[in-house]
């Protein structure tokens, strides 16, 4: 007996069938390691398990033991396509089990926030419903770590999915990295929507922010940076969960116009901080102002300045990447407006209350108008969002085929 061409047999017979190690392994009542000894020729079957087999892969007990069929007309690939068969079913099972597990833990995620609310306003213990929203939450995170790491196996583990086209593999790729994304970014999403919740305002235990409040102002600019949070993980997210490479750096992708983001970018975040905190500076005089105060508000004019220069040269240097150097320093010039009204909403201000001529003190009041701190946060934000979503679009249009 060849116990090499037994392995190999058996090997050839059970992948024709559309089975898997361990199908074999049910079948036999024995593991699945046993079988693969068995078809690496490290050991041989027990010889009671022969007619098992034989029957089981439709040849002769000889044939299994000679290890090649005896007759000329057999070919493997007529089984082919039940090979085929059996992998979109493994594959479109797996998957919609997967999405079964998914909505089941969005679900969990959302009632957790539905309890939060109820608890809060309804009872006014915010501290209690964020507890209750946890519990949620943490049931919803553990069992879409379980799936997702359930269909992964299915990847890895089955020697099928080797033989998938790419149809197949796209789609359960695309599945399980989009429904597990979701289902992730809910559970964050969930609970950073219902940290506002929990401050509180007043000295009173029971106290919670006012429904007007919270969907008016936290609601909405919550949403607009979870949102771009979405649209800027998704993809990175995707090549790590399925294994396929992918370059997230726009450096990567085009390096002219990460140069020109780098220095537009953080010229522009950097002069609006330097606004924000300028009014720290301010001479209590009101005769003129301190030297540090002008110091600081003419650096923050001029990295503002700077964002411009850095804009005009690219796009004029540059011939090849003109539309996206135009197209992304027309979003980083948009910025400055925002940055200015966050910082024109802190001011700092003295009032005399010790008027003496020789040396007269005065008090100060730090000032912060949130409304309009927010409005530019939000602008800010929406303005990134926005570019965001056109980038996207354009990409996918320029990708269909004509």
């Amino acid at each position: 007996m060849n116990k090499k061409s037994m392995g190999q047999f058996l090997a050839a017979l059970r992948k024709a069938n559309g089975m898997t190690q361990q199908d074999v392994a049910d079948r036999l009542n024995v593991s699945n390691k046993a079988i693969s000894r068995w078809e690496r020729d490290e050991c041989a079957p027990d010889l009671t398990l022969i007619p098992a087999l034989a029957e089981m892969f439709g040849v002769t007990c000889d044939e299994l033991l000679k290890g090649e069929r005896i007759l000329d007309n057999f070919t493997p690939e007529k089984n082919e396509p039940k090979v085929d068969k059996q992998i979109k079913v493994l594959i479109n099972r797996s998957v919609s089990s997967f999405k079964t597990t998914i909505l089941i833990s969005v679900a969990l995620a959302v009632v957790g926030y539905i309890c939060m609310l109820g608890i809060s306003y309804g009872f006014y213990r915010p501290i209690v419903g964020f507890a209750v929203l946890m519990l949620f939450e943490t049931a919803a995170f553990v069992i879409t770590v379980i799936a997702t790491n359930r269909l992964k196996d299915v990847k890895t583990d089955n020697e099928l999915f080797e033989n998938a086209d790419k149809a197949l593999t796209d789609r359960f790729n695309k599945s399980l990295s989009f429904f597990s994304f979701v289902a992730f970014f809910t559970i964050i999403a969930v609970i950073v929507l219902s940290v506002p919740l929990t401050i509180n305002k007043t000295n009173y235990i029971g106290a919670v922010v006012s429904s007007g409040y919270y969907f008016t102002i936290f609601v909405p600019v919550i949403a607009l940076g979870l949102a771009l949070l979405f649209f800027t993980t998704k993809e990175p997210y995707s090549a790590w969960i399925t294994g396929i490479p992918y370059s997230a750096s726009q450096k990567a992708k085009n390096p002219t116009v990460f140069r020109m983001n780098l220095f537009q970018f953080g010229a522009v975040v950097l002069g609006g901080l330097l606004l924000i905190i300028a009014p720290y500076f301010a001479s209590p005089s009101y005769v003129g102002e301190s030297a540090f105060y002008i110091i600081v508000e003419l650096l923050a004019f001029s990295l503002l300045f700077f964002s411009v220069i850095v804009f005009l040269v690219f796009v004029i240097k540059s011939t090849d990447d003109r539309k996206k150097l135009a197209f992304y320093g027309l979003r980083n010039l948009l910025l400055i407006p925002c940055v200015t009204l966050c910082a024109s909403a802190h001011t700092v201000s003295y009032v005399i209350y010790d008027v003496s001529i020789s040396n007269p003190s005065y008090k100060k009041y730090d000032y912060l108008d949130y409304s309009t701190f927010l409005l530019g946060a939000v602008l800010f934000v929406l303005i990134i969002l926005i570019f965001k979503v056109i980038a996207i679009i354009t990409k996918n249009k320029s990708q269909d085929p004509v």
